[in-house]
């Protein structure tokens, strides 16, 4: 079935031409069904309702290489927001990610390509594209080390593509009294050094960082 322009033609009676209309119609519905609960659905409750949402990626890896982030985007209409798709190299991999750009031409990145872990020790992406990590170490009991300690973040997360801007940490316990603090001696794009200062850490149970 092929939809077929020009139709009707204006030269030929409706009653020979109707069936040719027919067809127009029958592949207009096709097409519109394509992500779409088609124009014949007699439901009447979720007639043209998306069923899922392709995008066309607006660029690719070879139209701004080699690392096209941020990518080349459709140009900004004043007044009006762009939801758009393009193929990322964002330092993780290569992959489909999703962005929005604002009437006034702010590009904000909404997804980068990785699957969230929502694990003990995980990670995430937020909206504008930053990645946030977070674990915990246990199993230190009293042997608390007061010289620098190197913990990767590939251990049980990834590496941040470009920059890490910050490390907190927070005790689980204690049970009893302890003394003492985390300190952060140097912090890079795949792991952290970190020592404990104090007198007694025994009864805390480690640290969620």
């Amino acid at each position: 079935m092929t939809y077929q322009p020009g139709i009707p033609t204006g030269l030929i009676d409706l009653d020979v031409d109707y069936q040719n209309i027919q067809t127009n119609f029958q592949q207009l519905d096709t097409q519109f069904g394509i992500d779409h609960i088609p124009f014949s659905d007699t439901s009447g409750t979720v007639n043209g309702f998306h069923t899922s949402i392709h995008f066309n990626p607006i660029s690719t890896t070879a139209t701004n290489p080699p690392n096209n982030n941020p990518p080349v985007t459709p140009a900004a209409l004043p007044g009006f927001g762009q939801l758009f798709s393009c193929e990322l190299n964002d330092g993780i991999s290569v992959d489909q990610s999703l962005y929005f750009l604002t009437g006034s031409g702010r590009l904000i990145p909404l997804t980068r390509n990785l699957t969230p872990a929502a694990n003990p020790n995980g990670f995430t992406c937020l909206p504008g594209g930053l990645i946030m990590q977070w674990g915990l170490v246990t199993g230190l009991s009293g042997a608390w080390p007061t010289t620098p300690q190197v913990l990767n973040f590939a251990t049980g997360n990834i590496d941040f593509t470009s920059n890490c801007l910050g490390v907190w940490t927070t005790f689980i316990g204690p049970t009893s009294s302890s003394s003492g603090d985390i300190s952060i001696n140097s912090i890079s794009t795949t792991s952290f050094t970190w020592q404990f200062s104090g007198s007694s850490g025994a009864s805390y149970g480690g640290f969620y960082w």
